[in-house]
């Protein structure tokens, strides 16, 4: 997965606006631990739906299709 890529969410929680929807890579963010919440660390890519704005997601629930 790279900046640019086409993605589809493949698992998690899937909201109505991701349903059958395509995606697109916006970025990558790295977040540290900082004790209070483990399990948000490591690094994220930013997704942007159609008329949404990007939010963070774990790469792992996206399948790349272009």
């Amino acid at each position: 997965m790279k900046v640019g890529d086409l993605v589809r969410k493949r698992w998690g929680r899937i909201e109505p606006h991701e349903q059958g929807t395509v995606g697109l890579v916006m970025g990558f963010v790295s977040v540290a631990n900082d004790g209070a919440f483990p399990m948000l660390t490591g690094q994220w890519a930013l997704i942007m739906y159609p008329g949404h704005r990007p939010c963070r997601y774990r790469k792992q629930e996206f399948k790349v299709i272009n």
